[in-house]
């Protein structure tokens, strides 16, 4: 591919003009490329008219559909730096963030319209719903008219593949000024430039391209940097046709769209894997005859094809690759998917990083791996002995982030002198590259013998031998406690209440997976969700 990004998204739109880019599975609303450019083309005549220029910042709010792709697309080929934020962010932290980040205009849905008086919004508005419309705050309809008025004098005959010429990027300028999701506390402005941002791209054409690429399923948020790099901009730059889910990905909609869309991969968190695992396989394979044939060599095999073929059916039958990031996989259910064959693999990464930073092909994979480097990323362990000794996760490469916007504490926090990014992330690595985490550094506990405990650990036995479907293990006291939660919804499933729910005897079963430095001493049941981020990760250090 060239190395550039604008230039390779003007390619693309030029050689896949009539071939559909972008639907929303639920309205079927669909762009081809050609509809993309064409669109893009009007939305600059508005930022021309706002007298907005290259290098100012534009905040893009929404979920995922196929405007906020539109937009953000208009966004990079200005030249102006994005500004993604997450729809999931509360109305303050809206606020806060776009006071933070200096955006000079945002595109976002109706709600924005209530985070300030009357008359006081600090900036212009685009209606995402329309992409056509201004949201009517400080007298635009001026700026719609001149930006049509521009637009049709310009292309009288309409805007054709001929007309796409943009101004090509400095490598070293920023693009993407991404705000982590706060799991830690307050959230910080990643700044990404072109060049990290085209590494990622470059990794996820030569990881993905390989396998043929038509049609790819967008379940992670687009503005998340995952789902930005190997779902939004890998497909484009391939000339797939993108399906944007915009229903929170519960299991009966995934399924749905699995059938109608037959993806060639997708992108999920581990969770989503594990629910629809544990609907398609699970029970096939827990039954006592199940268990007992499976123990015969070659009558396994033979079960484990067919189920590897039904698993795939049910995404469709045309998936060559799974992959999973953004938490740990469970152990339970890698054992299953790793008996069966089945095409997953599990890459590690942050928005710091843009975010690859570890990844290996389904058919490499090792179990509890997250792979190895990324293309242009170097990993090491600080560690005296980084093979069997967890250290801390750092990280040097074209990938890593140019800093925090307006932080420089915390960007010397995070990348030393030498370049190296700390990721707070704990792991090892195995003769042969491989990285395996063992935790959040800030997470880590003191058991009670002094030995360091990663809550992860605890947490993962507790998911895959108890009822409950979220924990979070702290220490009190130098113990561990395990605070957890499961729905009404999941217990009238399991046919109990949650005065009958024995929390000594759950919590003597979920020990005996548990090594003698990790034991629980208690089960602290909760009757509501854990707070999270808006990409669905636990608040963590709200809870002691």
């Amino acid at each position: 591919m060239e190395q550039s990004l604008i230039k390779t998204l003007e390619k693309a739109f030029q050689q896949s003009w009539n071939k559909p880019a972008f639907t929303d599975i639920e309205s079927g609303q669909s762009f081809t490329y050609g509809d993309i450019a064409t669109r893009i083309c009007y939305i600059h005549y508005i930022f021309e008219e706002l007298g907005i220029k290259r290098g100012d910042k534009i905040a893009i709010c929404g979920s995922n559909c196929t405007n906020w792709a539109v937009s953000m697309l208009a966004i990079i080929t200005y030249g102006t730096v994005a500004v993604p934020l997450l729809s999931g962010y509360s109305n303050t932290q809206l606020m806060e963030l776009c006071q933070h980040c200096d955006a000079k205009f945002m595109i976002a849905d109706k709600r924005v319209r209530n985070l300030w008086e009357k008359g006081k919004c600090p900036m212009y508005l685009l209606d995402i719903e329309d992409l056509l419309a201004m949201i009517p705050d400080n007298h635009t309809d001026h700026i719609e008219r001149n930006a049509l008025n521009k637009y049709s004098t310009m292309y009288p005959h309409g805007f054709s593949a001929t007309d796409i010429h943009y101004k090509e990027e400095n490598p070293d300028d920023l693009l993407i000024l991404s705000y982590t999701s706060g799991s830690t506390g307050k959230p910080k402005g990643v700044m990404l430039s072109y060049r990290s941002i085209i590494s990622n791209l470059e990794f996820g054409i030569g990881a993905l391209s390989k396998n043929g690429v038509n049609n790819v399923l967008a379940i992670l948020p687009m503005a998340h940097m995952f789902g930005f790099a190997f779902d939004f901009l890998t497909c484009i730059a391939l000339g797939a046709h993108l399906h944007i889910l915009t229903k929170a990905p519960v299991p009966k909609v995934l399924m749905k769209a699995f059938q109608s869309i037959k993806p060639n991969y997708f992108h999920c968190v581990p969770l989503v894997m594990e629910k629809i695992t544990n609907a398609k396989v699970v029970p096939v394979i827990s039954t006592p005859t199940m268990r007992f044939l499976i123990r015969v060599p070659i009558l396994k095999q033979i079960i484990c094809n067919k189920i590897r073929s039904q698993l795939i059916s049910a995404f469709g039958g045309n998936v060559f690759e799974v992959i999973m990031g953004g938490a740990a996989l469970s152990k339970e259910l890698e054992k299953v998917l790793n008996m069966i064959k089945f095409p997953y693999t599990v890459g590690y990464g942050m928005t710091e990083c843009g975010p690859i930073i570890s990844y290996s092909d389904w058919q490499k994979v090792r179990m509890g791996s997250c792979g190895q480097a990324a293309p242009r990323m170097t990993i090491k362990i600080i560690s005296d002995d980084p093979q069997n000794i967890p250290g801390e996760i750092a990280v040097k490469g074209t990938n890593i982030m140019m800093g925090y916007y307006k932080n420089d504490e915390a960007t010397k926090e995070t990348i030393d002198e030498d370049g190296w990014l700390h990721t707070g992330d704990l792991g090892i690595i195995d003769k042969d590259g491989y990285l395996f985490i063992r935790g959040r550094k800030k997470n880590m506990l003191l058991g009670p013998n002094g030995q360091n405990v990663y809550p992860e650990e605890a947490e993962d036995q507790v998911l895959a031998h108890s009822i409950f479907e979220e924990c979070v293990v702290v220490s009190r006291n130098n113990k561990l406690v395990a605070l957890v939660y499961v729905s009404d919804t999941t217990l009238r499933g399991k046919g109990i209440t949650k005065a009958q729910l024995n929390l000594n005897d759950i919590r003597r079963e979920i020990n005996a997976h548990l090594p003698n430095y990790c034991q629980l001493s208690q089960l602290e049941l909760r009757d509501t969700e854990f707070e999270k981020t808006p990409k669905k990760t636990i608040r963590r250090f709200l809870y002691k």
